[in-house]
Order: structure tokens, then C-alpha cells, then sequence
């Protein structure tokens, strides 16, 4: 019996921590909520914030542009110009992903949803 318990029990901590490590939203709605403010927080010269979601961004496309996100984040990063990472990327990807990926629903990891 108490095997059975503290095997129950377990199962249930970890379905807990792995339900609470994501958080499901559109994209549009992560993008005005949390990038939005990680970008106001970059103009005011605190970088990490904008960092983070960028190195994570790549993991939030449609798998077909996976490779061209993470290269446009990658370059970003690499040259320290982030807002150019967001300028590319919705020229390029803004009309087609809003046109067939509107409501799609992503999982973003609780550590980008710090305000």
C-alpha cells in the first residue's frame, strides 16, 4: 500500500512540474504580451529579457521555418542588433503566418513569460 501511494504521488509532482513548465498561447498573443515588453526593456538598456525569447523564438515555428527562424535570431544575437531579428522576421514571415497560423497554439516555457 504504500508503495502504491508514494508511486501515486510522484506521478502526480511530476505531471504538476511538467504542466507548469509551459504555458500554451497563440504567438501573436506572446508577441504583444511579453515581447513587446522585453523590447521596451532592451531600449532602456536591459538586454537579457529580449536575449532569452530570441534564443528560444526558433522552437515556436511551423517546422518548414524553423531553419530560417533560428537564422535570423542567430544573426540578431550574434550581432547584437536584436531589434533586427524582430524587423526580418515579420517581413518576411508576418503575411503567411498570420494568414494560416492566426490561431495555432504554442507551447512557450514559463522562464520567457517573466514580466
Amino acid at each position: 500500500m504504500k508503495v502504491y501511494l508514494s508511486i501515486t504521488i510522484t506521478v502526480l509532482c511530476f505531471t504538476i512540474l511538467i504542466s507548469e513548465s509551459t504555458q500554451k498561447m497563440t504567438l501573436h498573443d506572446f508577441m504583444e504580451d511579453y515581447v513587446e515588453l522585453a523590447e521596451k526593456k532592451f531600449k532602456k538598456g536591459d538586454k537579457e529579457a529580449l536575449q532569452n525569447i530570441l534564443a528560444a523564438l526558433p522552437d515556436l515555428a511551423i517546422p518548414e521555418e524553423k531553419e530560417r527562424w533560428k537564422k535570423i535570431t542567430d544573426e540578431a544575437l550574434e550581432s547584437g542588433k536584436l531589434l533586427s531579428s524582430c524587423k526580418n522576421c515579420h517581413k518576411e514571415f508576418k503575411k503567411s503566418y498570420k494568414k494560416t497560423y492566426k490561431k495555432r497554439l504554442v507551447e512557450i516555457p514559463t522562464e520567457l513569460l517573466k514580466k
